[in-house]
């Protein structure tokens, strides 16, 4: 039996899932079969509340999906000391992945299509079953968004960039499985990929109720999180103005007064600037795996990741940055270590904070890159969003406020970028999808292991994207990625 089709059995234990939706302190780990949640919305909503513990895995938000993105980049290095991260990380960092030694590759797959497949057992049997007609919709709606969402984070990791692929839309895509009984192999083309991702997205939209906003409310995905995601995954296609209509949308419920300002910039649990993310708590905290201990070695935090001076110098442009007051002392004395995710009890690893999935700060800069590149009023509109979120991050706006037009206004968003957005699972996703290559200074990869040839890594380059599992392609006859043998 090959992977896929082993992970299309969904892993639920349901006396460790509560039914309140309240809390998201349990997790899946058992197999059973599809019949025994089939009728009962009472337990597929149990499926569903796992598959949101099962993004928060270290194999996925947890700890993979952001930390590859982090130390791919030019803006962090493995520490330069005597300490020894994971081996399979360091491919990563070192540009060194083959179809043998693919670093993290088989462990986001298989967490990857293994939530999926919970997912469509939830969507297979979800209008058939006995309850509430509202809370089946809404049931149906999460998974669907849910299952899109991943689709497209698979994507970013194992397919190429959308718009420099010589094939377009015909380029290779995933396996999409969309029911509990599929054994898909066959790869989709790049097209069809994002099509179904767009679709379960919309599907969502048609079913979600619009957001109540009351405390807590993002750690499920709402009909606001949705219209975010979407302007996400346009901006990727490169299709500006879905991008901005999207993020217009988010933006006419939740503006520039829920930025985070100079005085308040700290990564608590549902910040003004929240739209979705995963809840953590004492019980599903990943401790010494998670996020906040691979950058924070206080506590028993591992902190083997830390910023390059291409970084700070970066954080240090703008007068009292509230960006740059996240960077702490580090293992080598120094003070590069860039601490957002804060550990929120005693213990846990400096692991119990919650996962941002997608920011209002985000939604302002893809605004801003979408009319960088032409939609809604062009470069004039570009800087009105891009500004907005600059204002919001010195207490020197005048001197700091961006003024740029044409290729220097995308330059200087995509900076912007880099500040706002690292250690949240962009990094190298942006370098790559804006075709830029990624040049990391000698200097910052001191006895850190890399090969000096691996510094540059060309955005066209095989390395920047995962290549399929060799275990799936022994398993299931998939075909390997262009690039790779």
């Amino acid at each position: 039996m090959n992977s896929i089709k082993r992970i299309l059995v969904a892993f639920i234990v349901f006396g460790m899932v509560a039914c309140n939706e309240a809390v998201l302190d349990q997790y899946p780990n058992h197999v059973i079969s599809e019949n025994l949640v089939y009728g009962s919305t009472e337990n597929l909503e149990k499926v569903l509340i796992g598959a949101y513990n099962e993004l928060s895995r270290s194999d996925y938000l947890g700890r993979v999906l952001y930390k590859r993105a982090a130390v791919k980049s030019a803006d962090f290095r493995y520490v330069q000391t005597n300490y020894n991260p994971r081996t399979y990380e360091l491919i990563e960092y070192k540009n060194e992945e083959s179809t043998t030694n693919s670093g993290s590759a088989a462990s986001l797959w298989n967490q990857a299509y293994k939530t999926i497949s919970n997912l469509n057992i939830v969507l297979d049997y979800i209008d058939e079953s006995d309850g509430n007609d509202a809370e089946k919709i809404k049931i149906k709606a999460e998974a669907l968004a849910l299952r899109g969402m991943i689709y497209f984070d698979l994507s970013r990791t194992f397919t190429y960039p959308w718009i420099w692929i010589k094939e377009g839309s015909n380029a290779q895509g995933l396996p999409l499985n969309l029911s509990s009984t599929e054994n898909t192999v066959e790869r989709s083309t790049l097209g069809q990929t994002y099509e179904q991702i767009i679709l379960d997205m919309n599907m969502a939209l048609e079913l979600l109720n619009d957001n109540t906003w009351e405390e807590g409310s993002t750690k499920f995905i709402t009909k606001t999180g949705v219209h975010a995601l979407l302007s996400r995954i346009y901006l990727y296609k490169e299709d500006w103005d879905n991008a901005l209509d999207y993020a217009t949308e988010v933006l006419s419920v939740k503006g520039a007064s829920n930025l985070m300002t100079v005085d308040n910039y700290v990564f608590n649990d549902y910040t003004s600037e929240s739209l979705f993310e995963i809840s953590i708590t004492e019980e599903n905290s990943l401790g010494s795996n998670g996020l906040g201990a691979q950058f924070n070695h206080d506590e028993g935090g591992q902190g083997d990741v830390i910023s390059t001076s291409v970084f700070v110098n970066l954080l240090n442009e703008y007068t009292d940055d509230p960006r740059a007051s996240l960077l702490k002392t580090d293992k080598e004395g120094t003070n590069m270590a860039f601490v957002k995710y804060i550990n929120r009890a005693d213990g846990g690893g400096l692991s119990i904070h919650n996962i941002p999935v997608i920011r209002l700060s985000e939604i302002y800069l893809i605004a801003a890159e979408a009319c960088a590149n032409g939609a809604g009023g062009g470069d004039p509109e570009a800087l009105v969003f891009l500004n907005t979120l600059i204002e919001k991050r010195t207490s020197d706006f005048a001197t700091h406020q961006a003024t740029e037009i044409g290729d220097a206004l995308k330059e200087r968003i995509f900076k912007e970028r880099r500040k706002e957005l690292a250690l949240e699972g962009h990094g190298i996703h942006d370098y790559i999808r804006l075709g830029k290559d990624v040049i990391r200074l000698a200097e910052d990869h001191v006895n850190t292991g890399v090969n000096i040839e691996n510094l540059v890594i060309s955005a066209s380059s095989n390395k920047v994207i995962y290549p399929i599992p060799s275990s799936e392609v022994n398993a299931s006859g998939i075909k390997q990625t262009t690039g790779y043998n």
